[in-house]
């Protein structure tokens, strides 16, 4: 009863805030640095409108969708106080991941599922991309003071981050949430900077079950062999870190295309230039193609995938040769 005023007397705010207070700076336009941004991130999520996402996330729309920034920011830094995350920078893939579960059902939360069951797949795609554009402008939430009573848990959070448990069959936080908590777009959201009300509230949901977006069921278990004292180590260790910059910025933008030109060699520069040349990520020896993978389990190097979900090369396979050389090739052990 007592969460379900909670959450009312929030949702009382989201509708009477934009009256008092309106939408400063909500809909100015993009600054160069985020246009840059959107411009990469065009390349890497097609069909969205970057400019459709700032006026929703500035105004809301007819069908029922609240503006973002009510509750949100200005710039998507979030609310602290309020337990409202920080959505600005996050990629737009996981970003629209999550809208995507609000409005599915995979995450339940009686402020954004009805938000998200109201809007389009567009709406949601939208939006994701121009919060990807956006570095928020506000400081980190400050960590607690090192008081006696609490410097061995911020320690504990800085090692669970880093290190991980072995005692507890826990790996690094970092592993796929980057060092110091940066993220690995697209997949892995950015700890650092994040409000670490939200952080625990999310780690929570992760332990009852009630957040179903994991599919592989890792996030599950890492949650349930956390003890509370060490969720709220790590919620206060990462609230601490600078934000990262826009995951826009951090897109592969593909060679040749227009967003990323090829530039042709310099006359007499070494490597090479015509037909029969190494694709990147690919070795030679003795002038026969090479890839990673020969030292047992392990991706054939140059086939990184570059979409979620996109396969990478068998395990322990070589890709085959560009080009034969004239020569008997030495023969080489598949297993070393």
């Amino acid at each position: 009863m007592k969460r379900t005023l909670t959450w009312l007397v929030l949702w009382l705010a989201v509708l009477i805030a934009p009256r008092v207070f309106g939408q400063a700076g909500a809909g100015a336009p993009p600054s160069e640095g985020t246009a840059a941004a959107n411009r990469a991130i065009a390349t890497a999520f097609p069909g969205a409108s970057s400019e459709a996402g700032r006026q929703l996330a500035a105004s809301g729309a007819a069908n029922g969708v609240t503006a973002c920034t009510t509750c949100h920011g200005a710039q998507g830094e979030g609310n602290a106080a309020a337990n409202f995350p920080r959505i600005a920078g996050q990629s737009a893939y996981y970003f629209n991941k999550q809208m995507d579960a609000f409005a599915n059902g995979a995450r339940d939360n009686p402020i954004m599922s009805p938000i998200a069951k109201a809007m389009t797949a567009q709406q949601r795609r939208d939006t994701s991309v121009w919060y990807a554009s956006l570095q928020a402008p506000s400081a980190p939430t400050p960590a607690p003071a090192p008081a006696a009573a609490n410097a061995a848990n911020v320690a504990r959070g800085r090692v669970l981050a880093g290190v991980g448990d072995e005692s507890k069959q826990l790996q690094a936080c970092a592993n796929c949430h980057g060092p110091g908590g940066r993220g690995e777009a697209p997949g892995y959201p950015y700890l650092a900077a994040q409000h670490a009300g939200y952080l625990q509230a999310v780690m929570g949901e992760w332990k009852s079950g009630l957040r179903k977006t994991d599919n592989s069921g890792q996030m599950q278990a890492i949650a349930r062999r956390l003890s509370d004292t060490d969720v709220a180590a790590l919620a206060a260790f990462y609230a601490a870190q600078a934000p990262p910059p826009p995951a826009a910025l951090a897109v592969n933008i593909p060679a040749g295309s227009s967003a990323r030109p090829a530039i042709a060699a310099a006359p007499g520069a070494g490597g090479p230039k015509a037909a029969g040349a190494m694709p990147s990520g690919v070795g030679s020896e003795q002038g026969a193609g090479l890839t990673g993978g020969a030292q047992g389990p392990g991706g054939g190097g140059g086939t990184q995938a570059t979409q979620p979900g996109q396969q990478t090369g068998q395990p322990g396979q070589r890709q085959q040769p560009m080009q034969q050389r004239p020569q008997q090739p030495r023969q080489l052990p598949s297993q070393r």
